[in-house]
């Protein structure tokens, strides 16, 4: 029982209670995050679970359809203001193949939720697919990236492990994920996908520099000829289960500029949410996995 002095003065709590709130601040309150733990796990075995795991993904890529709403706001440069935000719906799916790639279809999507004459849109995001992302462990990319343990962290009462990533390619226009590095989160037991956070290859080293040259360039009356480099921010969860597996729920790109005394001041803001997945042909997660058994088979004796 708390034993309390005259206002004022500090509150004293007898040992039971003292190790009560010791164990919520240590178990993690209700939806609190636990920080990170410093990177120990060993990277072979754990590059082999999410190899196994990444052929389920790839099982996965070709058989759902999603709704999309993607929320694009751009900001003023002279007072930071959101000068105009559209908000566009589409039905999103995956075709393609393991040996020649995937790509994004979305189909536009009126008020009422039917598609427009079923008309097939690229908005041209400055950003890979959200469920490229699910592919990173295929072989398909994996050979092209460089990972490294990067400690482990509880999110939502689930241990993860992060992984750190590079990848191997020159930044062209953002939409392989070759193109981008940071840290990955998966589950530490399944392997799943928790949480990415990316940014182009060598961004941060590379940004400052085009900004400064930059602000030496020529201008004309005052304005530059030149455009103001930018930089990108992304961020991606995993927050849809289904079928033992975890989908793409929410994503949000960052556009930003750096300003004279090195601070990221926002251009364009990309939001997207990932909503009402449906599966095709697959109704359990025997199923899906390949372990239910068969219409014809007998139960055994």
């Amino acid at each position: 029982m708390a034993l309390e002095e005259r206002a004022g003065r500090r509150k004293r709590h007898a040992p039971g209670v003292l190790a009560l709130l010791s164990l919520v601040c240590l178990g993690g309150g209700a939806g609190a995050d636990r920080p990170p733990e410093p990177a120990f796990f060993p990277l072979e075995p754990v590059m082999e679970q999410l190899s196994k795991r990444a052929v389920l993904y790839e099982k996965a890529a070709l058989g759902f359809s999603c709704d999309e709403t993607v929320l694009a706001g751009k900001f003023s440069a002279r007072n930071g203001e959101n000068r105009r935000e559209e908000k566009t719906r589409y039905n999103y799916l995956y075709e393609g193949s393991p040996e020649l790639g995937y790509e994004e279809i979305r189909l536009l999507q009126d008020r009422n939720d039917s598609p427009r004459e079923h008309r097939i849109v690229d908005p041209d995001l400055p950003v890979p697919g959200a469920y490229d992302w699910a592919l990173l462990f295929t072989d398909l990319h994996r050979p092209y990236f460089r990972f490294e343990p990067a400690g482990e962290e509880w999110i939502a009462f689930h241990p993860a492990r992060i992984l750190a990533f590079s990848g191997a390619a020159r930044w062209e226009r953002g939409k392989k994920i070759e193109e981008w590095s940071g840290e990955v989160w998966v589950d530490r037991e399944t392997g799943n996908f928790v949480k990415i956070v990316a940014a182009p290859n060598n961004q941060d080293e590379m940004l400052p520099l085009r900004a400064a040259e930059w602000l030496k360039g020529i201008r004309l009356g005052g304005i530059p000829l030149k455009k103001q480099p930018r930089g990108y921010r992304y961020r991606l969860s995993f927050t849809v289960e289904k079928f033992g597996l975890t989908f793409p729920g929410e994503a949000e790109t960052r556009l930003f500029v750096l300003t004279q005394q090195g601070e990221e001041e926002i251009r364009q803001r990309i939001a997207q949410k990932f909503r009402n997945y449906v599966f095709f042909n697959v109704h359990s997660e025997e199923e899906f996995l390949g372990t239910a058994p068969s219409p014809d088979s007998k139960p055994g004796p």
